[in-house]
C-alpha cells in the first residue's frame, strides 16, 4: 500500500461527499448564503461543543455521513425512523446498535429550524457535521458544497448489500466501492476514517482466537500486538472496546502505519495491504 500523508486523509470525507451522483444537483458553497447565512457557523459551534463533551462523537458523526452516502446517496435517509410500512436503514443489522449521533443531529436541526425554518436539508447537515467533526480532532477543513435534497425513502435491506463489511477481502471491498463510483485508491483513502473511533472486541475475535477455524491467532498479526489485544479483549468480553489505531481520537496517519507494521484490527483493514496500486 502506498504511504499516505495526514493531509491526504482529508480526502476521506471529501470522497464520501461525492459518493452519490451529485452532478444531478447544482451544489454550491454559497447555497445558503441568502436563505440561512448562519447555517455553517451554527453547525460548527454545535459540533465543537458535542466533541468537547465526548471526543468519541467525532468518529460517530463522520460515520453517520458515510453510512448515509453508501445507501441511496447522501440524502439523509439514514436519519429516517421506521414506520408501519417502512423498515428503515437505522434498523439494518450493520446499523442498529452501531450508529450513534442521531440525537446530536436532531439538536442541530432544531437550532437551524429556529434560525431559518424549512431551509437547511438534513443531508447537508450530515455533510457539514462530518467536515467539522473531522477538523475538530485534527483533520484539515475543506469547502462543503451544499444544496442536497433529503430523501423520503429508507430501506433496511439495502444497507447490508451496500456497506463494506469488516470481513470483506480486497476484491469484495473494491466491488462495493465501485458500485458507488469510487475506485480502489478512493477506497484506501476512505478507510482512513478508522484513524478515529473504536470497535467491539468481538469484531476481530476470529483473527485473535480462531483464525480460519484453526483455534490460532492470525499469523500475520504482530505477536506483541496480539498479546496486548488478548489482555484487553479476553474471550469473555466481546463487547469491550478497542481503539482502531494507536492514536485513537486524533485524525492522522497512524492507522496506515499500524497496518504496515501488522497491527491492524479488522480483516477489511488488513485487506488493504493487498492493494495492487502499490
Amino acid at each position: 500500500m502506498a504511504s499516505t500523508s495526514p493531509r491526504s486523509l482529508i480526502l476521506l470525507v471529501l470522497a464520501v461527499a461525492v459518493v452519490v451522483s451529485d452532478a444531478q444537483f447544482q451544489l454550491s458553497e454559497t447555497f445558503y448564503d441568502a436563505t440561512c447565512p448562519q447555517a455553517a457557523s451554527i453547525v460548527q459551534q454545535k459540533v465543537d461543543s458535542f466533541v468537547d463533551a465526548d471526543r468519541g462523537l467525532a468518529a460517530a458523526l463522520m460515520r453517520l455521513h458515510f453510512h448515509d452516502c453508501f445507501v441511496r446517496g447522501c440524502d439523509g435517509s439514514v436519519l429516517l425512523n421506521s414506520t408501519d410500512t417502512m423498515f428503515t436503514e437505522k434498523e439494518a443489522l450493520l446499523n442498529k446498535g452501531s450508529l450513534r449521533g442521531f440525537e446530536q443531529i436532531d439538536e442541530i436541526k432544531m437550532e437551524l429550524e429556529c434560525a431559518c425554518p424549512g431551509v437547511v436539508s438534513c443531508a447537508d447537515i450530515l455533510a457539514l457535521v462530518a467536515r467539522d467533526a473531522t477538523a475538530k480532532v485534527g483533520g484539515t477543513s475543506w469547502p462543503v458544497f451544499l444544496g442536497r435534497i433529503d430523501g423520503g425513502a429508507s430501506f433496511a435491506d439495502e444497507v447490508n448489500s451496500s456497506l463494506p463489511e469488516r470481513t470483506d477481502n480486497f476484491t469484495q471491498l473494491v466491488a462495493r466501492f465501485a458500485r458507488v463510483g469510487l475506485d480502489a485508491r478512493d477506497m484506501v483513502i476512505l478507510s482512513g476514517g478508522h484513524s478515529i473511533g473504536q470497535v467491539h472486541c468481538g469484531a476481530f475475535f476470529e483473527r485473535l482466537y480462531n483464525f480460519q477455524g484453526l483455534n490460532i491467532t492470525d499469523p500475520s498479526m504482530d505477536p506483541e500486538f496480539a498479546a496486548m489485544l488478548k489482555v484487553q479483549c479476553p474471550p469473555t468480553k466481546p463487547f469491550g472496546f478497542m481503539a482502531l489505531d494507536a492514536t485513537n481520537g486524533t485524525f492522522d496517519s497512524a492507522y496506515y502505519l499500524d497496518l504496515l507494521t501488522n497491527k491492524g484490527l479488522l480483516e477489511s483493514d488488513v485487506a488493504l495491504l493487498s492493494d495492487p496500486l502499490g
